[in-house]
């Protein structure tokens, strides 16, 4: 048996693929529920997709600007320019779109250790702080638009309860920065009832992110990876409006900030590789809930997600044979590094 057998073999006993194909079948089934698919196939061919170009192009972009971030959490353990993680960063989005469980955050972790010599856990630890601070950004964009676009019933209690536990994580992440020593005192204490191999565990995983966390010292560097999350986030949102207007749905920008933050939160509940089911729901419910027509508004989900997937998955297959490594062998390898950090 291969490794890439063994590597599907254990996909397949994964209980969390399971959790994720019934996420991913429940928002799927609720998102054709409410379409009138009539609607929805007028809308796909009405569609001017020449907007498509544009709009893939601002999202390259912008994944330029969480290079830099990445660069800018990378600091402490390595100096790395933008040009040196963009290819690995878009590799990690294209194993994410391919692969369950987020491997894809593995794979970039595994890439890092293997052509730079970096600490695996490290490096996980910089990609969970920058998706900790990737959801405050979303959230503060979501709220400032929100007060122009106006949410209602379930949209607004999701968008309140995430705002919580996120703003409240961000807090902790900042404080606990700058206070290693107290945390690893006080997580020693409480995890010494625990079996010692689960204590071990969990202590290389809080270590690790403490030490992914630690550029967030520095308030220049605190202050540089917000601003490239900001950059970042603005313009996929914008790559949001170009699709709009190749949908001719004539809403305003703000709209697309509230849809984003939507989408992008809602992707974080369990579901299949690359968020299908959550984000095409929660992309319809924006819309419907600004007045968008049903059929068109699901037609506009499917359109975006499609443009969010493939494209990313076939420029991120290109850098991976461009820095001659094997698709199959780094995810049967990164499989095995997720194993050793679970050890």
């Amino acid at each position: 048996m291969t490794a890439v057998d063994g590597l599907t073999r254990g996909w397949l006993r994964s209980g969390r693929l399971w959790l994720g194909l019934a996420g991913t079948a429940l928002f799927l089934g609720l998102f054709f529920a409410r379409t009138d698919l009539g609607e929805l196939w007028d809308a796909l061919r009405a569609a001017d997709y020449r907007w498509a170009v544009p709009a893939v192009a601002l999202w390259f972009v912008s994944a330029w600007f969480r290079s830099l971030r990445w660069g800018l959490l990378l600091r402490h353990l390595a100096r790395m320019s933008a040009s040196a993680l963009y290819p690995v960063l878009v590799i990690g989005y294209m194993a994410n779109n391919l692969l369950p469980a987020r491997l894809g955050e593995v794979v970039r972790a595994y890439i890092m250790g293997q052509r730079y010599g970096l600490s695996k856990m490290a490096v996980l630890g910089t990609i969970a702080v920058e998706r900790l601070l990737d959801a405050v950004v979303l959230l503060v964009l979501m709220t400032a638009a929100a007060a122009f676009v106006g949410l209602e019933g379930h949209l607004r209690a999701l968008s309140l309860a995430a705002a919580g536990l996120v703003l409240g994580g961000a807090a902790f992440l900042l404080w606990a920065a700058s206070h290693r020593g107290a945390v690893e005192r006080a997580l020693g204490f409480l995890l010494r009832p625990l079996p010692p191999r689960l204590a071990t565990r969990l202590q290389g995983a809080v270590d690790a992110f403490l030490e992914g966390a630690g550029a967030l010292r520095s308030p220049m560097v605190l202050a540089g990876v917000a601003l490239c999350g900001l950059i970042a986030w603005l313009l996929e949102a914008c790559m949001y409006y170009l699709v709009g207007v190749a949908f001719d749905l004539g809403e305003g920008f703000a709209v697309y900030l509230v849809l984003a933050g939507a989408a992008n939160l809602a992707i974080t509940v369990p579901s299949t590789s690359g968020g299908v089911g959550p984000f095409e729901w929660a992309s319809r419910e924006v819309l419907v809930a600004v007045g968008v027509a049903s059929g068109v508004a699901s037609a506009y989900a499917l359109a975006l997600h499609g443009l969010l997937l493939l494209p990313v998955i076939v420029v991120g297959l290109l850098f991976l044979w461009g820095i001659q490594l094997a698709p199959a062998a780094v995810l049967a390898r990164a499989e095995e590094a997720r194993a050793e950090v679970r050890e």
